[in-house]
């Protein structure tokens, strides 16, 4: 689909999905459906996306967390697993650590190309998301 499809306020409603990590969107949704209005389907597929990313971030987080925990307690490799947590844990750039920056620039691309009224289109996610609206 064209930019130009869609309107000023769908563009900042998914954007401010991304930023506020899905929130903002759903709350947008929830008094959308109390008013019985209708939402285009990109405001959909980006409040879709951006609630899917972050409860897709926070898994990950946990899972990785849990299992770095239980390796942490096998000799031999906990300092291997101690060694790739600082690593990734520590600052790299701006105070930030690589993980902090990875996840950083993802929201930031999906709330550019959702502010150009573009589908941001992430590996795998966006896919479900739109079997999903189908």
């Amino acid at each position: 689909m064209q930019h130009k499809e869609h309107t000023p306020k769908d563009r900042i409603v998914s954007a401010i999905s991304y930023l506020t990590m899905g929130w903002g969107g759903l709350i947008y949704l929830i008094i959308m459906a109390f008013k019985r209005a209708n939402l285009s389907r990109f405001v959909r597929f980006n409040i879709l996306q951006s609630i899917f990313v972050s409860f897709l971030y926070f898994i990950l987080a946990m899972a990785f967390g849990l299992i770095f925990n239980i390796l942490s307690y096998i000799p031999f490799i906990n300092t291997l697993i101690a060694k790739i947590t600082l690593f990734l844990n520590s600052e790299f750039l701006f105070r930030y650590s690589i993980i902090q920056l990875i996840a950083i620039c993802i929201v930031v691309y999906m709330m550019i190309f959702s502010a150009l009224g573009k589908y941001p289109k992430l590996y795998l996610v966006s896919d479900l998301i739109f079997k999903q609206l189908k």
